[in-house]
Order: C-alpha cells, then sequence, then structure tokens
C-alpha cells in the first residue's frame, strides 16, 4: 500500500497580477492645475465657481478632520505615558515588596 499524502509536494502556483500604481497627489495637483487655468482664463462659469469652492470647502474640512484625530490619538499617548511613569514612581519609592501584594490582590 502506498502512502501517496506523506509523499505529495505542493507544486508552485503562479498567478497573472499586474499591481497598478495610483497616485492620488499626483491626481489632486492635475485638478488643481486644471482650476487654476480655468480661473486665468476667465470662461469659468459660476456653476463651475460654486462646484470649486465647493470642493475647496471639503478638502479643508477633511483636512482638519486628520487633524483632529492625530491630536486625540497623540494625546492618549501621552496620557498612557504619564500613567506608566506614575506607575513606576510608585513602585520605585513604595518598593518591589508592594508589587507581589497588588499582584496578589489582582489574581
Amino acid at each position: 500500500m502506498k502512502i501517496r499524502f506523506l509523499n505529495k509536494t505542493i507544486a508552485h502556483q503562479r498567478y497573472q497580477y499586474n499591481p497598478r500604481y495610483y497616485d492620488e497627489r499626483k491626481e489632486r495637483l492635475a485638478a488643481k492645475k486644471k482650476q487654476y487655468e480655468e480661473l486665468d482664463s476667465s470662461n469659468m462659469s459660476n456653476e463651475r465657481r460654486k462646484e470649486i469652492f465647493k470642493e475647496n470647502i471639503k478638502g479643508e474640512w477633511n483636512r482638519a478632520q486628520y487633524r483632529q484625530s492625530q491630536n486625540r490619538t497623540s494625546n492618549y499617548r501621552i496620557l498612557l505615558l504619564i500613567l506608566i511613569i506614575l506607575v513606576l514612581g510608585y513602585f520605585v519609592f513604595n518598593g518591589v515588596d508592594e508589587v507581589d501584594t497588588i499582584v496578589k490582590k489582582l489574581y
């Protein structure tokens, strides 16, 4: 009796995957250039001006939200570091014997 499943090797599989590169910054820059060219030519309708104004407001809003989230996470990190420093300071000033009693109380 052959035990084939023990000797079977897995064949190398290839996939036809060609990654595409997408540069969001480059697209935004091209859109801005196009907007400024339209402003210079002064052939812009009021509808288009309103649309550009809305896009600019939306971009500012997104940047403000990103900044706010970054500030919040940095504040959490600072609070965590302060808490760790306080706990370590407590153990340094009260001795290592206190650690055993605290650990026993937790369990």
